[in-house]
C-alpha cells in the first residue's frame, strides 16, 4: 500500500515538472474514428491495481546538453530564404507506462477569439510546419524517460519575409467512447511553439472592419450603455497586438464615453480576431456615433499610426420613443375606425336607386 502511495506521489510529481518545464505548451484533444486503431501499449510498468497515470511533455532541447531540460520556452529563430536550422526537442514521459508517440510539426493560426492554436493532426500544413523535418517521428517511449529527437527546418528560397508560427508536437492516441457510445481515438497532443521570422521588410500593419453598436435604453436617458463589436486584422507580415479606445457619444461628440478596450490579442500575420467592448452611461441622443480607435504594439512597432473606424446607432430616448409608439398606435386606432365606419350600413342609407325616367 505504501509502494502504490509513493508511486501515485511520484507521477503527481512529475506532472508538475512537466507543466514547469513547458510553459508554452499546449495541450489539444480532438476525436476521430478508430481506424486504424492506436498501437497497443506495454503496460509492463504497472503493477497490479495501480492506476494509470498518462503525462508527458515535449520542449526545445538543453543548448549545451541535448538531454538536459531546456531553459527556451520555444523555438524561435531569425534566418534568411534558403537557411537550414539544425536543432532537437527533448520528449519527457512521466507516465507510469510505456507509450507511442508521433512527433510532429504544424502551424498556428489565431481562433476567432485571438487565441493561439493549431492545425488539426490529419490536416498538412502549408506554413513553416512544412518546413520542418523530423529525425523520427514515430517513437516509443517506455515510463519515466526521456528522449532527444533531431530536427530540421530548411527555410524556403522564396520564404516571404516577416513571421511565420507554428508548433512542434508529441502526440499519443488512446481508446475513447464518444457520444453515440462508439468507440473513438483519442488524439493528446501537447508540445511547443515554434516561431521563424524570415528575413526581409517588415510591415507592421493593423485594421478594423465592421463596426457595429447595439445601443441599449434606460429610463435615465443619460443612463443608456453600448455593446460594441468589431474585428481587428493584422495586414502585416509580423506578429501584431495593440492598446485602444471604444468612444460612444451623440453628434460631434456630443456627450461622449470613451473607455479602453483592452489589449488587442497577439495576431499573427493575415490572421484576425473578434473583440466586443461594452460601455456604460451612454446618453440617448438621437443619433450615435461610434469610433473604435487602436495603436499596434510590438517588437517592430516604433512609429506605427493609429487606425480608426466608427459606426452610427439609432438612440432616441425611452420618451421619445414612447411617444412615437403612442403615434403609431393611435393612427392604426383611427385607421381602423375610418375603415369601420365606411363599410357599415349607415354608411349605405344615402344612396338610393331609381329608375331611368324617360321624356
Amino acid at each position: 500500500m505504501q509502494l502504490r502511495t509513493r508511486r501515485r506521489l511520484l507521477a503527481l510529481a512529475a506532472v508538475a515538472c512537466a507543466l514547469v518545464a513547458a510553459p508554452a505548451a499546449r495541450v489539444d484533444a480532438s476525436t476521430t474514428p478508430t481506424d486504424p486503431a492506436p498501437a497497443p501499449i506495454d503496460t509492463d510498468g504497472v503493477q497490479p491495481g495501480e492506476e494509470v497515470v498518462h503525462s508527458w511533455a515535449l520542449t526545445p532541447a538543453g543548448n549545451d546538453d541535448p538531454d538536459a531540460a531546456g531553459n527556451r520556452p520555444e523555438l524561435a529563430y531569425e534566418a534568411d530564404p534558403g537557411t537550414v536550422i539544425e536543432d532537437a526537442v527533448t520528449l519527457y514521459n512521466y507516465s507510469n507506462e510505456q507509450l507511442i508517440f508521433r512527433v510532429y510539426a504544424t502551424d498556428a493560426f489565431n481562433t476567432e477569439e485571438g487565441k493561439f492554436d493549431i492545425l488539426p493532426g490529419d490536416q498538412d500544413p502549408i506554413d513553416v510546419g512544412s518546413w520542418v523535418k523530423v529525425e523520427q517521428e514515430n517513437i516509443s517511449v517506455p515510463p519515466g524517460t526521456q528522449v532527444t529527437i533531431p530536427i530540421t527546418i530548411t527555410v524556403p528560397a522564396e520564404a516571404t519575409a516577416g513571421d511565420h508560427a507554428g508548433a512542434v508536437l508529441a502526440s499519443s492516441p488512446t481508446l475513447g467512447t464518444g457520444e453515440g457510445g462508439n468507440s473513438v481515438v483519442l488524439d493528446r497532443r501537447t508540445g511547443t511553439r515554434l516561431y521563424l521570422r524570415v528575413n526581409g521588410p517588415v510591415r507592421p500593419e493593423l485594421a478594423i472592419t465592421g463596426v457595429d453598436t447595439t445601443y441599449h435604453q434606460a429610463v435615465n436617458p443619460l443612463a443608456g450603455s453600448a455593446t460594441v463589436q468589431f474585428t481587428v486584422e493584422n495586414r502585416g507580415n509580423t506578429r501584431l497586438t495593440g492598446e485602444g479606445t471604444v468612444k460612444v457619444g451623440g453628434p460631434f461628440g456630443l456627450g461622449a464615453v470613451e473607455v479602453p478596450m483592452g489589449e488587442v490579442p497577439e495576431l499573427l500575420p493575415g490572421q484576425r480576431a473578434t473583440m466586443t467592448v461594452e460601455v456604460p452611461d451612454v446618453p440617448a441622443l438621437l443619433i450615435n456615433s461610434t469610433e473604435v480607435t487602436i495603436t499596434p504594439t510590438g517588437d517592430d512597432v516604433t512609429d506605427a499610426a493609429s487606425v480608426s473606424s466608427s459606426d452610427t446607432v439609432f438612440a432616441p430616448p425611452l420618451a421619445v420613443l414612447l411617444v412615437l409608439l403612442a403615434i403609431v398606435f393611435g393612427w392604426l386606432a383611427v385607421r381602423r375606425l375610418r375603415r369601420h365606419a365606411a363599410g357599415s350600413p349607415a354608411g349605405d342609407a344615402d344612396i338610393v336607386e331609381r329608375e331611368p325616367q324617360h321624356a
